[in-house]
This record gives C-alpha cells, sequence and structure tokens, in this order.
C-alpha cells in the first residue's frame, strides 16, 4: 500500500493567511505583495477577456485590495503568482513537508493552470465551433474559447520538472523511496505528453490518461481503438501509458454506459498495458445519485453535468448498515448516500461470486500474470461493434481479450489474426451469455466467439516457439 497525497499549486482559497496578507499588503517591498496575480481594474473592468472554468470572467475585484485577483475556477479560489520565486519556494517545500512524513508521491492537481501570459494578452473564440452558445463572441461559457494564454503554458512543464529533481535528488538518490508523481491537465494528445518531460529531462511518470472518459453508448469497437491508440502511439518510448475510466468530474460507468457494460469496461482498463486507475465505487457498479436528493449543495456555475458534478461523489457504499452505508459514523454526510446502496454494496458482493465485485477481483489477479505486467500489446481487431487485442510476452502465454462495445451481438472472427491458436483456454468471460464458458477449449482459427453488448471474453494460449529454419 502507497499513500499518494493531492498536491494543489495553482491556487489557495481566499480565507488562507497567504491571501489575507496579500490583499492587505500595500507595498511591494511587502513579501505577500505578489503571492498572487493582482492586476488593476479601471472603472471596476476586468484587465481583459479571460474566462474562468467555471465561467464568467477571470478577475474579481477586492475592495481591500483596490485591484482584481486572478481566479481560474472559483471566486473563493484565487491563483498563486508561480512567477514569483518566494511562492514556488513556498510550494518545494509543501512537498518535503509531505515527503519528510513518508508519503510516497503526489497527485498534482489542475497543474495546466499554474501560469498565464504576463502580457495580458486577449483570448480569442473558438473557431468552426458547433456549440449554439458559442456563437455570441462576447459569451462567459470556458468552452467557447482558445485558451493559448491561460493554459499548458512553458512555465507548467518546467515547474514539473523542477518538482520532479526535487523529489529524485532529495529523497530517492539519498535513500529515502522512490517518489511517484502524476499530473491533473487536460489537452491535445501533443501538449499532454510533455507532462512526461521535454528537453531531457524528466517529468511526471505519467500525466493522467483521460480518453476514456469520453466512452459512452456510442463508443463501438472502432472508437475504443482510436482512444486507445491516441494515447499508445503519442507516447514518447520508455514511458508507461495509463487509463483513467471514471473520476469526479464525469458520470459513473454505470450511469453513462449501462450497467451491463460496467465488467466489460473495467475488463479494457485492467488488461490494457499500463497502470490502471479506478473510481472508487466503479468495482461494485456505483451509480449517479439522483440529482433530486441533492438540495442547493451544487456550486451553481459548475458546467458539468448541466451545473453539477455532485451525483458521482455519493459516499462509497460499503454495506447495508443505515448509517451511511458504512461510510460514516453519521448519516450527516456531506452528500447522501444513494438510495440504492442496499442491494449496491461491497458486503452484498463479497458473497456472491457473480457479483460485479468478484468480478473486478478476477481480472486483478488475472493482471498479475507476467504476460499483463511486462508484456507487449497488439490489436486483433476493431469494428463498430469488437475491440480485441493480444497481450504477449516471449517465453509465456499469451492472451486475446475480446469486448464488445457494440449495441448488437456480434460473432468475432479471428480467424485471420497473427498468430491465432489453434488451442486457446477461456480463462475469463464477463457472464455466462457467451459462446464459451471457462476453461472452455477452443480452436480460434475455425471458430467465432458471439458476444453480446457489453461481454467480454479472455483467452490464453501457450507460447509457441517457431521453427527456425
Amino acid at each position: 500500500m502507497k499513500l499518494i497525497m493531492d498536491f494543489i499549486p495553482n491556487h489557495s482559497s481566499n480565507d488562507s493567511e497567504w491571501f489575507q496578507k496579500s490583499r492587505s499588503a500595500s507595498s511591494p517591498n511587502d513579501k505577500f505583495y505578489n503571492y498572487y496575480v493582482w492586476k488593476d481594474c479601471p472603472n471596476d473592468q476586468p484587465p481583459n477577456n479571460w474566462v474562468a472554468v467555471f465561467g464568467g470572467s477571470m478577475w474579481m475585484n477586492d475592495s481591500t485590495r483596490n485591484q482584481c485577483y486572478l481566479h481560474q475556477f472559483l471566486e473563493s479560489q484565487p491563483d498563486l503568482n508561480l512567477l514569483n520565486p518566494y511562492v514556488t519556494e513556498e510550494l518545494d517545500n509543501v512537498l518535503r513537508f509531505w515527503l519528510d512524513r513518508g508519503v510516497d508521491g503526489f497527485r498534482v492537481d489542475a497543474i495546466s493552470h499554474a501560469y498565464e501570459d504576463y502580457n495580458w494578452q486577449n483570448e480569442i473564440p473558438l473557431a468552426n465551433t458547433t456549440n449554439p452558445m458559442c456563437m455570441d463572441t462576447k459569451n462567459t461559457l470556458y468552452e467557447c474559447w482558445n485558451h493559448t494564454y491561460t493554459a499548458n503554458l512553458p512555465g507548467v512543464f518546467d515547474i514539473i520538472n523542477r518538482w520532479r529533481y526535487l523529489m529524485d535528488e532529495e529523497y530517492y538518490r539519498k535513500g529515502k523511496g522512490y517518489k511517484f508523481m502524476t499530473t491533473e491537465a487536460y489537452g491535445d494528445i501533443q501538449t499532454t505528453m510533455k507532462y512526461y518531460g521535454r528537453f531531457q529531462s524528466d517529468g511526471a511518470n505519467f500525466p493522467f490518461n483521460f480518453r476514456l472518459l469520453n466512452l459512452d453508448r456510442n463508443c463501438g469497437g472502432d472508437c475504443v481503438h482510436r482512444l486507445v491508440d491516441q494515447w499508445i502511439s503519442g507516447m514518447p518510448p520508455g514511458k508507461t501509458a495509463n487509463w483513467v475510466i471514471g473520476n469526479h468530474d464525469r458520470k459513473r460507468i454505470s450511469s453513462k454506459m449501462g450497467e451491463n457494460f460496467l465488467n466489460a469496461v473495467n475488463t479494457l482498463l485492467l488488461l490494457l498495458p499500463g497502470v490502471p486507475t479506478t473510481y472508487y465505487g466503479d468495482e461494485i457498479g456505483m451509480t449517479d445519485l439522483n440529482t433530486t436528493a441533492l438540495g442547493s449543495k451544487y456550486i451553481p456555475q459548475d458546467p458539468y453535468e448541466n451545473g453539477k458534478r455532485d451525483p458521482e461523489r455519493s459516499p462509497m457504499q460499503w454495506n447495508t448498515s443505515h448509517t451511511a452505508a458504512g461510510f460514516s459514523s453519521t448519516n450527516n454526510t456531506w452528500l447522501p448516500v444513494n438510495p440504492n446502496y442496499l442491494t449496491i454494496n461491497v458486503e452484498v458482493q463479497q458473497a456472491h461470486d457473480g457479483s460485479n465485485l468478484k468480478i473486478y477481483k478476477k481480472l486483478a489477479s488475472l493482471r498479475q500474470e507476467k504476460t499483463f505486467q511486462y508484456g507487449d500489446m497488439r490489436y486483433a481487431k476493431k469494428d463498430k461493434n469488437i475491440f480485441a487485442f493480444v497481450r504477449e510476452f516471449d517465453g509465456i502465454p499469451s492472451y486475446l481479450v475480446a469486448i464488445n462495445f457494440g449495441k448488437q451481438n456480434e460473432k468475432a472472427d479471428f480467424k485471420q489474426m497473427e498468430g491465432a491458436p489453434v488451442k486457446g483456454t477461456v480463462v475469463f468471460t464477463t457472464g455466462s451469455d457467451v459462446t464459451a464458458k471457462e476453461d472452455d477449449v477452443i480452436d480460434l482459427t475455425s471458430k467465432t466467439v458471439e458476444l453480446q453488448p457489453g461481454q467480454g471474453i479472455v483467452v490464453k494460449w501457450d507460447y509457441v516457439i517457431e521453427n527456425l529454419i
């Protein structure tokens, strides 16, 4: 077990001591004067047209300082000024504080927003957008603008390199253990790959790969292949892939794809090469909370899920306890427990062999095989329904993973697949309604495998030494 902490270098609370000292500072000689990004706002107008992630101007007028401060997110989350060396040293010391206490690494939150263009140039609207809400060039919706001057600027990659160096030099090379770092940053594939490191300097172990968050019921086999291959093909040599299928900002798998697709998606997540990230509850099939149960706790300007991200953030469902489903000793949790906790919970699923949790554990166990730990991947089949790939490593068994992401039954034919086995053993299926059952021996050179929507299968065969004549 390793402990990875969330590290948020982009902003603080407006109640923090740093911000209170900065807003009260009257002289540039005050250490805290430039701890945040401040600009004059003549006639109470923002200095440029930058739009915050949650909509509206990125600037907030502060009556105490008589200037505007920058907030890429909420007004209550003023952005730190990472161009100030005092601030970057403070952030370095935050890392050291927790590393000295034994944490194993960090997830660096919202890092793409950490630097802005210091010439304060206006950003331009997106071209060729089909979003009708973006037609007004004065709109204040984040998704309607090119964020050339406020996201993924070069300084972002430099600070990640700096923190990688800090952790390596001050901890790993001094025998204090290797320290892990991943980044949360959205962007195109070329930009995202820079977080691995650049200019011969190492960066994060990996930036989170959010491509698979785009999975939905309209994403069939071809679509899944495209999302997977974007990362595999774009990744720098020698780096580690990773996969994210759910998080605190997007609808849960079971809600957006249907409960019958949960095990298929987890099969993809756990058997692709690289590091899987499972959002809590997705191993048991938790669903989004009905929004009517949430009352007024939403952030009104939050654009996600029609203004609401909390449906996927309800408490973990551990058991049938009427006290917050085992999540807490009180029912007065910030968000209520989903009413379906009586049937969807860890305790119930541990007692049933065919449950989502048991299937997840079976996949996790299969993932421990050396082929999945160290082997290569090649694509075996992709069409409108099926996405299939082979994991293989010289000298040990190979595995075919085939999943139906489509909307209809599909008879998957692998006769033309390179190295298709005459004798392959089915070692895993997501359910019983498949042509082949677990432990069946099948001939993939002559037999098709019928998969229903949301079903997957894993076939194993022994390594074959080819004739070298």
